[in-house]
């Protein structure tokens, strides 16, 4: 009996402490425009995400002073290629790569795919699939 209760109460702890944590995140929260911390080449070019066609797409907002974006990236051109579900809080992002075009023709690949979750209302952390994106270094800052 003793132990029966003891899992009981186990659980019930697990369950309340894990409460809020792991409920739906709207992909809503993607809209709006983000700053690129923690990346190289784009650190701090900003990406306006917005939906297209029912898809969320991020634009190039601004450029930064790195010398790569300025001579293969445009403003207005699609960055974030697409937006996915992958759980109730997880996500997968799809960032098309500084110079793609040079990629293609090479036949390389020419987007890069991230596991995103959001850290809080105003941070996405980035990572690679064997990474956990709440502790990476790669983030979309919210500016607006």
């Amino acid at each position: 009996m003793k132990t029966k209760t003891t899992i009981l109460l186990l659980i019930t702890l697990l369950t309340w402490s894990c409460n809020g944590k792991f409920d739906k995140i709207s992909d809503d929260k993607f809209i709006g425009l983000w700053e690129i911390k923690g990346a190289d080449v784009t650190e701090g070019i900003q990406i306006k995400i917005q939906r297209e066609n029912g898809k969320l797409i991020g634009r190039v907002y601004k450029l930064n002073d790195n010398k790569y974006v300025k001579l293969f990236v445009d403003s207005n051109e699609v960055f974030v290629a697409g937006i996915e579900r992958k759980s109730n809080y997880q996500f997968k992002l799809t960032e098309n790569k500084v110079g793609k075009t040079l990629f293609s023709l090479y036949g390389q690949k020419t987007s890069q795919e991230f596991e995103v979750q959001f850290i809080d209302d105003n941070t996405i952390g980035l990572a690679l699939e064997s990474s956990s994106p709440v502790q990476s270094t790669r983030i979309y800052k919210k500016v607006k």
